[in-house]
């Protein structure tokens, strides 16, 4: 059985679009990669360990009527923050201190009023 001559440019069409829309799905990050995808997951797990620590030290916060003044970059406002972070900040299994990421996205989300 023989396909009919019209049916050639519509399979070099056909073959020349696969081959440029992968291209651009490449090109414009429409595919996702096993290492891209491993960072995705990474921030997340970081920022939900971050946003725990800062909800951990906002409710101590709360609980004792600190008037410290977390917000802004004013070195004692920073130390403050970091201090908190520190304290806040749990270790998961297998490590022995938290990471310092967490710390640094933790006393981050702390920079604002309470």
């Amino acid at each position: 059985m023989s396909l009919p001559k019209t049916t050639t440019p519509f399979l070099i069409g056909a073959a020349a679009g696969v081959i440029i829309l992968g291209g651009l799905s490449l090109g414009n990050g429409w595919v996702v990669s096993a290492k891209a995808k491993d960072v995705e997951v990474q921030d997340a797990w970081l920022g939900a360990q971050a946003a725990v620590c800062a909800a951990r030290a906002t409710e101590y916060r709360k609980q004792t009527n600190s008037t410290v003044d977390l917000e802004g970059y004013q070195s004692d406002a920073r130390k403050a923050r970091d201090e908190l972070a520190q304290t806040y900040a749990t270790a998961l299994l297998g490590q022995d201190k938290p990471a310092s990421l967490v710390i640094a996205e933790c006393s981050r989300l702390l920079n604002k009023p309470l």
